[in-house]
């Protein structure tokens, strides 16, 4: 009976160092694993970081893009004011142009008209100066006549 509970235990023995070498392994395999877990987690946190830096350096670009931006939409409405004003400039100036061929053609006709009544005042003075011409003559003849009478 000693001799069965020696083996007994022995067996329990046996079976503890198992046990006692597989936790060990276990105990290996679960410290490997969280260094690695560690050394994962630091590699995380310094991709983290980065990203943090990276983010914090697109956070400052996108407020100087939207300055920029602003300050775009600011000339493009001031460039779209100015071709209102330009294209209100244009039209009034079409008009003007306009109005002043008008006035062109009215003086250009007025000239015509101006030229024409002097070429017919023209031709009534020669008629006059040849009359008068006539005229003289025959009074130099009649107080010819009457001088010889």
């Amino acid at each position: 009976s000693l001799q069965s509970e020696k083996e007994s235990t022995a067996e329990a023995h046996d079976q503890l160092i198992a046990e006692k070498a597989a936790l060990t392994e276990e105990i290996k395999k679960v410290t490997s694993e969280k260094e690695l877990a560690e050394e994962t987690r630091d590699q995380l946190q310094r991709e983290k970081e980065s990203l943090d830096e990276k983010c914090q350096s697109l956070t400052e670009s996108q407020s100087e893009i939207e300055e920029q931006l602003a300050a775009a939409n600011g000339t493009i409405n001031s460039l779209q004011s100015e071709k209102e004003s330009t294209a209100e400039a244009h039209d009034q100036l079409i008009a003007e142009k306009a109005a002043l061929t008008e006035e062109i053609k009215k003086v250009t006709s007025e000239k015509e008209l101006a030229e024409e009544t002097r070429d017919q005042l023209q031709r009534e003075k020669e008629s006059l100066d040849e009359k008068c011409q006539s005229l003289t003559e025959s009074q130099s003849e009649i107080e010819e006549q009457l001088a010889a009478a």
